[in-house]
């Protein structure tokens, strides 16, 4: 009689110790589904810029994880871009180089819209504007450095004497396109999209040059100067700036010239 009360008494514990089993394995499974692990999504979603005055260009230097990128504004119905001072009736082709520049800065460098510690110095009413405006007054800013890199020719082209062998073409370095742009930059300016494969056995200034298209030299070239904005937070300053035109004290700088064009914007006085 004692055996089997022992046995059925150690049969009742085991049920009992299994159905607590259960009841723990059930709740942990019940807070897992609620609570998903998740992942870190590190792919890079930012512009992708490395510093115009890195030391060593050919360097990828985004490290990883970036922030995730702002909503791309939505242009306001009806908008008239205000003209840029490109334009004119001799030259249509520039119209629609500024239309491109307001949904480009609008939309995949829309990072320059928040401005720089010195967009005043160029657009006094920057802060007062929305975000068209904005674009239109950067827009305007982009058409003043090349008058003074290109004079408005897409096809212009300039050799770099003091900056030695193109590490992409192997050749002499050269400045060219509307924003004087050169085909070493796709090695740390990834956005850019120069092919010399397709370019090389070209002639020099031939407009089907990749590097020669108005568009994807302005692409690359706003895409400059987000990084530079990112990164030193000002059009204009002393030192990894990429056009000598906005370099604060250089030998071949036109800061007061451009700041004068953009300031004929009427959104901007």
């Amino acid at each position: 009689m004692i055996a089997t009360k022992n046995h059925t008494a150690v049969k009742n514990n085991t049920i009992a110790a299994a159905l607590i089993s259960l009841v723990v394995l059930f709740t942990g499974c019940a807070n897992s589904s609620q609570f998903p692990v998740t992942s870190l999504d590190d792919s890079n979603q930012s512009a992708g810029v490395t510093d115009p005055g890195s030391t060593n260009p050919g360097d990828d230097t985004d490290t990883g994880v970036t922030p995730t990128p702002t909503p791309t504004p939505e242009p306001e119905p009806g908008y008239k871009m205000q003209a840029l001072a490109w334009e004119s009736t001799k030259y249509p082709e520039r119209t629609e180089w500024s239309k491109y520049l307001q949904e480009l800065i609008l939309n995949e460098w829309s990072s320059l819209l928040p401005g720089a510690d010195d967009i005043t110095t160029f657009c006094p009413k920057y802060n007062t504007l929305d975000n068209n405006q904005r674009a239109n007054a950067w827009a305007q800013l982009f058409v003043a450095i090349a008058k003074y890199e290109s004079a408005y020719s897409p096809v212009s082209r300039m050799h770099e004497t003091t900056m030695g062998t193109d590490p992409v073409t192997g050749g002499k370095v050269y400045s060219e396109g509307l924003l004087q742009l050169s085909y070493q930059d796709v090695q740390w300016a990834r956005y850019c999209k120069f092919d010399w494969q397709k370019d090389k056995n070209l002639a020099p200034t031939d407009p089907k040059k990749t590097i020669l298209d108005p568009y994807i030299n302005l692409h690359c070239g706003v895409g400059i100067m987000a990084g530079q904005i990112k990164s030193k937070g000002r059009i204009v300053v002393s030192s990894g700036v990429y056009w000598a035109v906005i370099k604060s004290g250089g030998k071949y700088q036109q800061i007061n010239n451009i700041a004068a064009i953009v300031k004929t914007l009427p959104l901007c006085k």
